[in-house]
C-alpha cells in the first residue's frame, strides 16, 4: 500500500439540519510524486462532501482535507449510528485504494405536528373531532392525547387515546366531546379548547378548535310559532269568513230553485188527491189540498240557525204574515260538524224529527210536489236538543235548516 488516510476523531456527533466538518489526513507512503481521487462512502455518502476531491502528494508528503457531513432534516435522515468511509483511489494503481472510515451518530430530531380537521362544531351536547397526528421527526413519536378546556364545559375521550407515529407517517385520532352544561339561553355560545399531543422529552404539539353550543330552545321559536298561528288564523278565517258562506248561499239558492221548478213537474192529477215526495231520512207526510192558483206568489225562504248550548233545547220560529200564507214547496236540515242530539222540524201542523248522529255529513232534506200550507198567524217550528257538540272550540251545535216556498194572499 502506498498510501494512508485517517480522520482526527473514530466517532463524530452531527446535527440533522446542520453541516458538520471533519478533518481528514492523507499520507503518500510511496517516494514517487502521486495523485488521488477522493470519494465518499456508506449510508452518510450521500450527504458528504470532500474538499478538495483530488489532491496530488509527492512521496512522502501528507495533507489534510476536509470532509463536510450536512444530515438533511427529513424523516428520512434516521438518528443513531451510521459509517461514513472515504476511498482514496491512487491515479497511477487504481488497484491499490486505500479507505478511510468513521461512525457518524445522528441526532434525534423532534417534529410533531396536530392539525384538526374540523375547527368548529355545532350541537346542542355532543360532538365529533377528528385531527391527524403527523410525525416529521426522525424517531418513532409515541403521543399521549389532552383536551384543555380553561372554561371547565367541556369533557371528551379519546380514540385512540395515545398515538403512535413513525418518522414521516400520519395517523387518525378521535375526539368524542361532550359538553357539560346545557344552554338554556336564547343564543349559541362559542366555547374554545385546545387538543395536545404529549411526549416525554419531546416538545408537545397542539392545536384550537371551537365548539359551538347550541340553545336547548331553537332561536326564534317564538317568531316561528307566532306566524304559524297567523297563517292558519288567516286560512280559518277566509274559510268561515268567505269560503263557507258562498257554498251555503249557492246550496240555499240551488233548493230554491228546485222548489221553483217542482209545482210545474207535476204530473198527478187535480182529482187524485195531495201528493207529497221525500229525499233523505224521516216518515212521508200527505199535504192540505191547494185551491187553484194556489203556487202562485213570490219565491220565500228563511233559515232556522239552531243554535243550542250544550245540553240545553233551542227554538228558532218563523210566523206566517197575517195577510198571507206560507206555501212550503222544500226544506233541508244540516249538522255540518257532527254534533249529537235531536233536531225537530213542524211546519203548521206537520213535524219531522231526526237524529243528528244520522246526518253527520248528510243533509235531510225533503221536497213536497203539493206544497204544505202555513196559513197566516201558523208557524214553522224548527227545534234542536243538545247533547254533544262536534266542533272543537265552539260554544254551541251548530245545527240548522233552511225552509223554501212562496208567499201567497191569504
Amino acid at each position: 500500500m502506498t498510501v494512508q488516510g485517517w480522520f482526527a476523531t473514530n466517532d463524530a456527533q452531527i446535527e440533522p439540519g446542520a453541516a458538520s466538518r471533519l478533518a481528514l489526513t492523507i499520507t503518500n507512503l510511496g517516494s514517487s510524486t502521486e495523485s488521488y481521487a477522493l470519494t465518499p462512502t456508506g449510508l452518510a455518502a450521500a450527504f458528504s462532501t470532500i474538499r478538495p476531491a483530488y489532491v496530488t502528494l509527492f512521496g512522502g508528503s501528507e495533507e489534510t482535507v476536509e470532509v463536510e457531513v450536512s444530515a438533511p432534516r427529513l424523516p428520512g435522515t434516521t438518528a443513531g449510528p451510521t459509517a461514513l468511509g472515504v476511498r482514496i483511489v491512487p491515479q497511477n494503481s487504481p488497484d491499490d485504494v486505500a479507505l478511510a472510515e468513521l461512525t457518524l451518530h445522528v441526532a434525534s430530531t423532534f417534529d410533531r405536528r396536530l392539525q384538526m380537521l374540523q375547527p368548529a362544531i355545532r350541537s346542542r351536547r355532543k360532538a365529533t373531532y377528528e385531527m391527524m397526528v403527523e410525525n416529521r421527526g426522525n424517531t418513532q413519536a409515541s403521543c399521549r392525547m389532552h383536551l384543555i378546556d380553561p372554561t371547565g364545559r367541556l369533557d371528551g375521550d379519546f380514540d385512540p387515546p395515545a398515538a403512535g407515529v413513525e418518522p414521516g407517517g400520519t395517523t387518525l385520532v378521535r375526539l368524542k366531546l361532550r359538553a357539560t352544561k346545557r344552554q338554556w339561553e336564547r343564543r349559541s355560545r362559542a366555547i374554545p379548547f385546545r387538543v395536545e399531543a404529549d411526549q416525554q422529552g419531546a416538545p408537545t404539539a397542539d392545536t384550537a378548535a371551537s365548539f359551538i353550543q347550541a340553545p336547548m330552545v331553537p332561536e326564534r321559536l317564538w317568531a316561528r310559532v307566532a306566524a304559524a298561528a297567523l297563517l292558519v288564523g288567516a286560512l280559518a278565517g277566509t274559510w268561515y269568513g268567505v269560503v263557507r258562506p258562498a257554498i251555503d248561499d249557492a246550496a240555499a239558492s240551488a233548493v230554491a230553485a228546485i222548489g221553483q221548478v217542482a209545482p210545474a213537474t207535476t204530473t198527478a192529477p187535480a182529482a187524485a188527491g195531495p201528493v207529497s215526495q221525500e229525499v233523505g231520512p224521516g216518515s212521508t207526510v200527505a199535504p192540505v189540498d191547494l185551491p187553484s192558483g194556489a203556487l202562485e206568489g213570490e219565491p220565500f225562504s228563511v233559515g232556522l240557525p239552531g243554535g243550542a248550548a250544550l245540553n240545553e233545547i233551542s227554538t228558532q220560529t218563523y210566523t206566517a204574515p197575517d195577510d198571507s200564507a206560507f206555501l212550503v214547496t222544500d226544506f233541508f236540515v244540516q249538522n255540518p260538524f257532527g254534533d249529537e242530539g235531536t233536531a225537530t222540524m213542524t211546519v203548521g201542523t206537520v213535524s219531522f224529527e231526526w237524529d243528528l248522529v244520522n246526518l253527520d255529513g248528510i243533509d235531510a232534506t225533503k221536497q213536497f210536489v203539493t206544497p204544505l200550507r202555513v196559513l197566516a198567524g201558523e208557524q214553522v217550528v224548527f227545534e234542536v236538543t243538545c247533547a254533544s257538540i262536534g266542533r272543537q272550540g265552539a260554544a254551541a251545535c251548530s245545527a240548522k235548516a233552511v225552509v223554501n216556498g212562496r208567499l201567497v194572499a191569504a
